[in-house]
């Protein structure tokens, strides 16, 4: 239509139809146009895309809004912040790199005197993590600054970069962290750690980060009340303990195989039983609902499908634990038990089956 129509014609049939007096055949057609000419110009039109500050900004504002002393430090802000990078469509990857990133991120703002306890508390935070999620292969890579570079690549204050260094490396070698240090490859405010890890295939990762921060906070005019009545900057460490969620996930696929512990699993627990039986079906649903009601992530399959099927499509899924219910479970009050990939586990009390899941989860076994 708009091939035969210049604007004012288009004009004059709009009209028409919107007062009702044009044609059937003539209002179809102009209704379709206009959702296409619609289509069109949303695909025509530019991405819309907005600043937003990182998260230590604004934990600096928070920090400047009102007045402390060295009483209040150290203060310790976090919070699960989500940033955003404008990758190319072509660097996109999955989970390991994207354009929306959310991350557990903190600041904490503390004293010279303090420092070398937070830094070592941070530094153990990620050791702790390491254990909980089965990362034997770890390294922090110590990162400083090169002196060409003061005024340039890093904030000229060479006193204040040999000091923070200092520091850092003092707890790294008191901790007995394996650690190896890098020069030239520090932040432009201060020296860094980048923690490491290998996954279980043997590739290499950065997962988190630990850095100090001596520049920022002056530029802010960050202060606060020291013992003597003076007003003294704050030293700031920048830490995220597990980098952004989205990438931490890819690693963790990627280094269980999608084989997850039982207490990482996404589906955690799956009740088969053997037929449709009404009987194996109503015991089926009390144990998943005994389950669910712990808030355990449980499924069940109940149908008429042969239990090999069944069994096959759990393992496939990669479900951590099956309960297979057959009509000896039932009247011994039993629970058949199969582990992926290891298979049948034997049949063990209902009560004890339910309590070792919700141990297993709480206790975060392997």
């Amino acid at each position: 239509m708009s091939a035969i129509l210049n604007d004012e014609e288009f004009v004059a049939v709009e009209a028409a139809v919107k007062a009702g007096v044009a044609p059937q055949p003539v209002t179809a057609a102009f209704n379709e146009l206009s959702a296409l000419r619609a289509e069109l110009k949303k695909l025509g039109e530019p991405e819309s895309y907005y600043l937003k500050a990182m998260n230590c900004p604004h934990h600096h504002r928070i920090f400047a809004a009102e007045p402390h002393s060295y009483r209040d430090l150290p203060l310790r802000l976090a919070e699960y912040g989500t940033c955003y990078r404008y990758e190319q469509s072509g660097e996109l990857f999955g989970l390991m790199r994207v354009r929306s990133l959310n991350m557990n991120d903190a600041h904490i703002y503390c004293t010279e005197e303090q420092f070398a306890d937070e830094f070592r508390a941070v530094n153990d935070m990620y050791l702790k993590y390491f254990k909980i999620f089965g990362l034997e292969k770890y390294q922090m890579r110590f990162s400083t600054h090169a002196a060409e570079g003061l005024g340039k690549k890093y904030v000229n204050e060479p006193e204040l970069w040999k000091k923070t260094e200092d520091m850092v490396r003092q707890v790294l070698i008191e901790s007995g962290i394996n650690y190896v240090e890098v020069a030239n490859e520090a932040a432009f405010y201060g020296p860094k750690i980048d923690v490491q890890v290998w996954s279980a295939i043997g590739r290499e990762f950065t997962i988190a980060t630990n850095q100090v921060d001596f520049a920022v906070p002056a530029k802010f005019g960050l202060t606060y009340r020291d013992k003597d009545n003076s007003n003294k900057t704050p030293l700031c460490i920048h830490r995220a303990p597990l980098g952004t969620h989205e990438r931490f996930i890819g690693f963790l696929i990627e280094h269980y195989a999608g084989n997850f512990p039982l207490w990482l699993a996404p589906e955690q627990v799956r009740v088969l039983t053997l037929n449709a039986d009404d009987n194996l079906i109503a015991y089926a649903k009390d144990i998943a609902q005994q389950l669910r009601a712990a808030e355990v992530r449980v499924t069940s399959d109940l149908g008429p499908e042969p239990i090999k099927a069944k069994i096959a499509d759990a393992e496939s899924a990669k479900v951590h634990t099956m309960l297979v219910i057959g009509g000896r479970d039932v009247e011994a009050g039993n629970i058949s038990v199969r582990l992926h990939g290891k298979g049948n586990v034997g049949a063990k009390p209902k009560a004890e089956v339910v309590a070792d899941i919700l141990a297993a989860i709480k206790e975060r076994r392997a």
